[in-house]
């Protein structure tokens, strides 16, 4: 083969294996990605990359993607109308100081890189003005006329339009009430200024949210990488010790700082193992809850589970929550990022059972398919008995009929049975064989020399002996083809469970996904990384046998 053959041969198996792996490396990068980022407009293969910030709050440079040509106005025309547009917004900004909405509209803090807030800002405004601009305007900007843009830009570009904008690029950790759940009652605790930091550089300032009162956290990690801790402790409208279940309101600010939570109770002190980040900027709400509350295996688990940690410090109050705030590293956002979607599955669905169940099933059918498909094909292909061929002719006549033909009768034979509902339909019928793999073994059993055959029988060894000692290690390439086959398509078995399994404990891994897509709100994050856990012992099985896979294939059809 000369060179430009190899380029060519090369090149061709490259691109065919990067075609071919294109949409499983879109599986591995859409398990990683956060839901914002599922929900962006345009494709993008590769997640974003977290950002720890050492500062909170802080103005996201990612907030708005660059501005576009408004709608309606040709790149010639945006081209004079951007200059100007530009130094207008510049002057705006200029003039204009941002707050935080609350009591005395606290000022944010100082904005170290200027620079940053107004090219940030700017682009806010852009996207602001591209949802106001009236197509009157832009009728009259695509022919020229600016002096139409930017006299609407100075109409709608106002106090408020600019607050809503920097609302929007302005990240920060919020604080807002508990709500305490009993056996019999649920209580609101809505004194946010009972927030206090106990430790750490930060402090905190009142403000309104999203139209409600909560705490603005100011922390710089800057200088010392101590956690922060705040406290929340009131008297309670109920007893402590009453307290089954904790709802902690916050916002997070895209800064991917971990945090943790402690709760003391009747003295003593509980804390909860699993690290929560503070990658979203929406509000949200966690719950906490003591161990032992729920006993469904395979309910959701959205919660955090307090763990006892033994007697509360001296002075502790009858009942406080702590929330502690860890700086992030960026090795260490990775790591949660590329966790996140992982840990959200094992939580939202018993993904664990789901998979001891599958791999169950996965190897009662292997053993029971080996040893039913190697006994039948030893019958045909080295027996002689009366009808063997016409036998053999009826097996493979069963390979026309279609599984949709016998799913209703074979259903009403395993309800029948007593079967239904649990699964042992789903794997006993592997014990009688496959069509497909009695054919497959008995070709290359015919291609075994009758010789050996002949010199085990001399020395005395029956049938079953000949079988088990001599046919069996001479046919290890097609029994890893069978068993290859039969894994897979035990592991990726989906209607089958669904048509005979009604009990979601007894659910394999294929359809508690299913089940999984129908109760996670179509979250896609979560489906893909649910989707790469299955797919990934397949594709390790592959690689560890594929040398006997591809040899059991290719030496079937050999004649010896």
């Amino acid at each position: 083969m000369t060179a430009p053959e190899r380029l060519i041969t090369h090149g061709t198996l490259l691109a065919g294996a990067v075609i071919v792996s294109f949409p499983f490396l879109w599986l591995v990068a859409t398990s990683i990605k956060v839901p914002r980022e599922m929900a962006a407009e345009g494709l993008r293969l590769l997640p974003l990359a977290p950002r720890p910030q050492s500062q909170s709050p802080y103005i996201d440079s990612r907030a708005f993607d660059p501005p576009a040509p408004l709608d309606g106005i040709s790149a010639d025309a945006w081209s004079h109308i951007r200059p100007r547009l530009d130094f207008h917004l510049e002057t705006v900004l200029d003039r204009w100081s941002p707050k935080t909405p609350g009591p005395g509209d606290n000022p944010p803090p100082s904005i170290a890189d200027r620079e940053r807030y107004r090219a940030e800002m700017k682009e806010g405004l852009h996207h602001f003005l591209d949802q106001r601009i009236s197509d009157r305007a832009r009728a009259i900007g695509s022919t020229g006329g600016m002096d139409a843009i930017l006299a609407e830009a100075q109409e709608v570009v106002n106090d408020q339009a600019l607050q809503e904008t920097f609302d929007l690029c302005y990240r920060r950790v919020c604080l807002g009430g508990l709500r305490l759940r009993s056996r019999n009652e649920v209580r609101a605790m809505t004194g946010v200024k009972k927030w206090a930091v106990e430790s750490g550089p930060a402090r905190l300032v009142p403000r309104i949210d999203s139209g409600t009162a909560a705490m603005e956290l100011r922390a710089d990690f800057s200088g010392t990488p101590r956690p922060i801790v705040v406290s929340y402790h009131d008297k309670l409208p109920m007893n402590p010790a009453d307290v089954e279940r904790l709802f902690v309101s916050f916002r997070g600010d895209n800064g991917w700082a971990r945090i943790s939570f402690q709760v003391i109770r009747t003295g003593r002190l509980y804390e909860t193992r699993e690290r929560i980040n503070l990658q979203e900027w929406n509000w949200r709400e966690a719950e906490l809850r003591w161990p032992g509350i729920s006993r469904d295996a395979t309910a959701r688990k959205p919660y955090l589970i307090l763990h006892d940690q033994g007697p509360a410090p001296a002075g502790s109050p009858p009942f406080a929550v702590n929330i502690v705030i860890t700086c992030n590293t960026t090795g260490g956002a990775w790591i949660d990022k590329v966790l996140r979607n992982y840990r959200l599955t094992f939580k939202e669905v018993p993904f664990l059972r789901y998979i001891m169940t599958s791999a169950s099933l996965s190897i009662l059918n292997i053993l029971l398919a080996v040893l039913s498909c190697s006994l039948v094909a030893y019958a045909f292909a080295r027996l002689e008995w009366p009808g063997r061929d016409l036998c053999f002719a009826l097996l493979l006549s069963t390979m026309m009929i279609p599984p949709q033909v016998t799913m209703i009768p074979g259903f009403i034979i395993m309800k029948h049975l007593g079967w239904y509902n649990t699964l042992l339909p789903l794997w006993v019928p592997a014990a009688f064989g496959a069509p497909f793999f009695i054919f497959l073994m008995r070709q290359f059993l015919k291609n075994v020399p009758k010789d050996l055959e002949e010199a085990a029988r001399m020395d005395g060894c029956g049938f079953l002996r000949i079988y088990w000692h001599v046919m069996l290690p001479l046919v290890k390439p097609t029994l890893a083809t069978i068993a290859i086959f039969t894994f897979m398509g035990t592991w990726n078995n989906f209607m089958g469970p669904l048509i005979f399994v009604n009990d979601e404990r007894l659910f394999p891994l294929a359809l508690g996904l299913f089940k999984f897509n129908l109760t996670s709100g179509a979250n896609v994050g979560l489906m893909m990384a649910g989707s790469f856990m299955m797919t990934l012992p397949i594709i390790i099985l592959f690689f560890f046998v594929q040398r006997y896979f591809i040899q059991g294939v290719s030496l079937t059809g050999v004649k010896g």
